[in-house]
């Protein structure tokens, strides 16, 4: 399943390509939190079990000022483009605020 996994992701990506994805179906949890969504790690655990690089970048904050954000998945070794996009991803979108700016 993962040499399949990896030829498909390997078909997409280039080192000219990325891949948004959502970093969670959900915003930030308060604290302890998470137990409820444990087995939504699959939208980040696919991208380690691959061993692609990925950056989240924050995008925004919810009604309740939770933080939401975006995960930008590169090809192998590819870290500087995803890195490069998510610099100017939180450029255009206002990037990460302390909670007292918001």
């Amino acid at each position: 399943m993962i040499k399949g996994l990896t030829q498909e992701f390997n078909d997409i990506l280039d080192e000219d390509t990325v891949l948004l994805l959502p970093t969670a179906p959900y915003v930030a949890p308060y604290h302890n939190g998470t137990w409820p969504f444990l087995l939504s790690c699959c939208y980040t655990s696919i991208v380690n079990i691959l061993g692609l690089p990925s950056t989240q970048c924050p995008m925004g904050f919810s009604e309740q000022k939770l933080p939401y954000g975006i995960q930008i998945v590169g090809s192998k070794g590819n870290d500087a483009l995803t890195i490069a996009c998510a610099v100017e991803l939180e450029k255009a979108f206002g990037g990460w605020k302390p909670p007292g700016e918001l």
